[in-house]
């Protein structure tokens, strides 16, 4: 899976995380994180999510990068470990990992099937993703 959605926002570096949504308790999971930056808000979507972990959550949490993790990438040893305190609900495995990378606050890693994000002016009464800068 490619990360383009989030490569077109920047990864969502400095945008604030306020809000984290777990879909309902059937396969296939969904996982969603809310944003914002300004009067902008997004909404980063996990789908097929099969296992998450999330370390160091707090009343404040900045966003240093939301990125798809390759297996030939570096960082994918360090994002396995962290998944791997995750509790996985089902035998699945999802083909992609993500890992949202912090300035301060929740780190998180999910292992998902893929990744969409839909950004929007904040106040808008039924949300239609902005284009794409």
């Amino acid at each position: 899976m490619k990360d383009e959605a989030l490569q077109a926002w920047g990864y969502f570096h400095d945008w604030y995380l306020d809000s984290l949504t777990i879909g309902p308790n059937v396969e296939p999971r969904a996982l969603a994180l809310g944003l914002h930056l300004g009067s902008r808000r997004a909404v980063v979507t996990f789908n097929g999510a099969t296992c998450v972990a999330v370390d160091r959550l707090g009343l404040l949490n900045i966003v240093y990068g939301i990125h798809v993790i390759a297996p030939d990438d570096a960082k994918y040893e360090r994002a396995c470990r962290v998944l791997a305190a995750g509790e996985r609900l089902t035998d699945r495995k999802a083909n992609s990992l993500a890992f949202v990378y912090s300035t301060l606050g929740a780190e998180l890693a999910i292992e998902c099937d893929s990744v969409d994000a839909r950004v929007f002016d904040e106040g808008t009464v039924d949300p239609v993703s902005l284009p794409l800068p």
